[in-house]
């Protein structure tokens, strides 16, 4: 039997391994497809099984004499519980990690994975501690030669970490060459190399990325040439199907890089200052998630202030540390979920909160998921949220000072009540109003004045999530009210004495609650 034919063609062999997080679902395929009547053969599925799930057991397959029962087992039954096992980070230059451990347990093991070029894309050369293995029998580039002949001609997973090879043996430069001469099977990569090797490889990988979709690049900048001196790499502009792009390291990206910023629609960027996070976005205009981060401030334009930033498709947006200073000069209507996450009190001035809450405010009717962890922007929370009615997310990270009443007017604003009905000609009637009656789940993180001091009221708490938990639903037109399901809460301090009165009014009604006490 070809074993590289049958189930590998049932699936995708240009994917990712099944990750061991779906490891049970195996047992519902097997169950689907597969009928197994005598022990013996199912006992040999679970040893199996188990194996797949941690590679490190493996070993102990060795000193196993069932030579008869493996050989009982379908090829497509084993390669489809290897499948689920996940490579991605295990070094090619480890005989003991990887795909090279499944070819040491048997023959029959050492045949399937050997001609199965699944489980051969994932090409991780890692050479950031290669001074550690200078004694080493085992040759780098024979190594990777073996691992790019194994995975034939289909698209490779690629790393490479190589920070810095001054004095490195040549055999290790070799399996960096290799690797570098494979790029038009680049499917994903991820380099962590010099900033002049970087320049050594542009002419032998511009325009050969035809299948490069996912780039990472690290490059630490050399402290003695001055920046603007540095030529500019080239080496990425021309990837037709590159869409995702995370930048590590260089300190102006959009001036030492060249990418096809426009065709990105995924972009991680962290800078020292949030300024070149600035003009990445400026760049990408067809933006459809984007992190950026920074722990710096924003410094003033030569050439006068910034001007505004339309990102028309951007759904999803991750801001961290001091990268919220760019958030004055983005406009994304469109933006479905934003985290703005350890934004430190100095780094917001008032204008920028101001930005921020008007940031918000233009993506109220789409807005769906809210994170909050910022100390800037706990006073403004009230206002922030009046104008997310959409919301069915949201955490926030409160830090309440001493005397404040925060926290119980939060539980007042997100209590639902019965009113009267102003628009009714009935004076009867009620409707409900409370702050996003869409909430479905809710996360708090308190840090009170007094580690040691209750800064809330429990039974407040306790209203509040009861009210949202028990809310009717009077008609029709209430029919966009949802329940509250799921509430978080970690409390910094103590906070025994609540918990348990809590959770037993909570699971009255049968609300998801986890708390928990920080010291």
């Amino acid at each position: 039997m070809d074993t590289s034919c049958s189930y590998i063609e049932m699936i995708d062999i240009n994917a990712t391994p099944i990750p061991q997080s779906s490891v049970p679902k195996l047992r519902e395929v097997e169950q689907e497809y597969l009928t197994i009547d005598d022990d013996p053969y199912a006992e040999l599925l679970d040893c199996t099984l188990n194996i797949a799930r941690n590679t490190a057991c493996l070993h102990s397959l060795l000193d196993f004499h069932l030579p008869s029962l493996f050989d009982r087992l379908p090829t497509e039954m084993i390669i489809m519980i290897f499948s689920f096992l996940d490579f991605h980070d295990a070094s090619l230059l480890e005989v003991n990690d990887g795909p090279w451990v499944l070819t040491q347990v048997c023959r029959n093991w050492r045949e399937i994975v050997t001609h199965c070029p699944l489980f051969w894309i994932h090409a991780n050369l890692d050479l950031s501690c290669w001074h550690y293995t200078r004694n080493r029998l085992n040759r780098a580039d024979l190594l990777v030669m073996i691992f790019l002949e194994r995975s034939k001609e289909i698209p490779l997973n690629v790393q490479i970490h190589c920070p810095d090879v001054q004095g490195a043996s040549d055999h290790l430069l070799n399996a960096v060459e290799l690797l570098l001469n494979a790029c038009p099977r680049w499917k994903t990569a991820v380099l962590d190399l010099p900033y002049n090797v970087y320049h050594e490889i542009s002419p032998r990988v511009n325009g050969k990325l035809a299948l490069l979709e996912c780039l990472t690049l690290r490059l630490d900048l050399p402290h003695k040439i001055p920046r603007n001196s540095l030529s500019v790499i080239e080496a990425f502009q021309l990837a037709p199907k590159l869409h995702q792009v995370s930048i590590e390291g260089t300190p102006y990206a959009t001036k030492n890089i060249r990418l096809p910023w426009e065709q990105l629609t995924h972009l991680n960027a962290y800078h020292d200052y949030p300024n070149p996070n600035y003009h990445c976005l400026r760049l990408s205009s067809n933006l459809v998630e984007c992190h950026i981060g920074a722990h710096g401030d924003l410094l003033q334009s030569p050439r006068g202030n910034y001007s505004s930033v339309s990102l028309p498709n951007l759904t999803r947006l991750f801001v961290e540390g001091t990268g919220a200073l760019v958030l004055p000069y983005v406009f994304a209507p469109n933006t479905e979920v934003l985290h703005i996450t350890n934004t430190s009190p100095g780094a917001c001035s008032e204008e920028c909160i101001e930005a921020v809450q008007e940031f918000i405010s233009d993506c109220s009717e789409s807005l769906k998921d809210l994170e909050l962890h910022s100390n800037p922007l706990d006073y403004r929370v009230a206002e922030i949220l009046y104008a997310t009615s959409e919301l069915v997310n949201l955490s926030l990270r409160l830090t309440l000072p001493k005397g404040s009443s925060l926290f119980e007017d939060l539980l007042k604003w997100l209590s639902y009540r019965d009113v009267p009905n102003s628009n009714s000609f009935d004076p009867s009637t009620t409707c409900l109003v409370g702050l996003l009656p869409r909430l479905t789940n809710l996360s708090m993180h308190i840090e009170p004045s007094s580690p040691d001091e209750m800064a809330f009221d429990v039974m407040a708490l306790v209203q509040m999530l009861v009210s949202r938990r028990k809310m009717p639903r009077i008609s029709d037109s209430q029919n966009r009210f949802s329940q509250l399901e799921s509430f978080d809460l970690e409390v910094k301090g103590s906070l025994w004495k609540a918990e348990s009165r809590v959770l037993d009014t909570l699971n009255e009604i049968g609300l998801r609650t986890s708390m928990r006490s920080l010291q």
